[in-house]
């Protein structure tokens, strides 16, 4: 059952954590933080309630405008590869990829594991911008800068892509680097290539695969996940389930759902994840993360 933003939830629930994904959620359609998003969170703060983005990205490619809210303490980031503590500016908890896991994606991902000895043609060319998170940070390859101002993944992508991204040479050969790697992340602008990858990747038990937008496949190690990221977290801080309000709005939300007792689905959100959330609110350009904080908690 869907509740909208109309029904209140529990009135004996002090929330205590607030988890907050960011694209399609916190962010808008322009991938910018609403103002009154950002009000809304600071206020929070202020009323002593633990503000934690969760989120798929890493901390390199955070918003701003985000990062300079006054008490933020902790992030969900890389869907739960990585906690990071603001306050002592290092991780708190770090969940890697198994060695040699990373670059061996690369290559699938862009074809090159398909082509043997014996038959160099048996190998699928895909077009794919790949980005790797290593300790918070993201790499790319330089070649991923070509051509890249006409993709059809559109401008957005284009931003988020070529700022706050270490780009290097060769990144499949750099085996050092890419051995500390937490997260893949894969953006087809086929979507059907995508679907393609991911069911290739699904069938290796040593990693874990999610979505947050068509055509793009999100690849960690077994058992990293948001939900239990944030579950992990709030009984460090002595925190229950239900003193935990998320909000999200795609797959990769799910399992944040399940670890919080107030869960709440943004208006633009798939009906999977509709489904999922006790409450609906409106969407990520009507900055309906301020709008149920404003209603119920603040």
């Amino acid at each position: 059952m869907i509740w909208d933003i109309g029904e209140k939830p529990e009135d004996d629930i002090m929330i205590k954590l607030i988890a907050v994904d960011l694209d399609g959620t916190l962010l808008d359609g322009e991938n910018r933080v609403d103002d009154r998003n950002i009000r809304a969170l600071q206020r929070a703060l202020d009323m002593g309630i633990y503000v934690v983005p969760a989120t798929g990205r890493c901390m390199g490619v955070f918003p701003q405008e985000l990062t300079s809210l006054i008490g933020l303490r902790y992030a969900v980031t890389e869907n739960g590869a990585l906690i990071w503590n603001y306050q002592g500016e290092r991780e708190w908890r770090r969940m890697g990829l198994p060695r040699g896991k990373a670059g061996e994606i690369l290559r699938m991902a862009e074809g090159g594991s398909a082509r043997t000895e014996e038959n160099p043609a048996n190998a699928v060319e895909f077009q794919v911008y790949a980005e790797v998170f290593i300790h918070g940070q993201a790499y790319s390859d330089i070649r991923s800068l070509e051509g890249i101002e006409v993709t059809p993944l559109g401008r957005n992508f284009i931003r988020y892509f070529t700022e706050n991204h270490n780009f290097v040479v060769g990144l499949c050969g750099q085996e050092t680097l890419l051995d500390a790697a937490e997260k893949v992340n894969l953006y087809f602008p086929d979507a059907a290539d995508g679907a393609g990858v991911r069911s290739r990747l699904e069938q290796d038990a040593m990693i874990k695969t999610a979505s947050s937008i068509c055509g793009n496949v999100e690849v960690t190690a077994a058992g990293v996940e948001k939900g239990a990221a944030l579950w992990e977290l709030a009984q460090q801080l002595g925190i229950g389930r239900r003193e935990i309000l998320a909000f999200g709005d795609n797959e990769n939300d799910l399992g944040m759902f399940a670890a919080a007792g107030t869960a709440v689905a943004m208006g633009n959100a798939g009906e999977r994840v509709r489904q999922a959330a006790g409450h609906v609110t409106g969407t990520n350009d009507e900055a309906g993360v301020a709008a149920f904080l404003e209603k119920y908690v603040i």
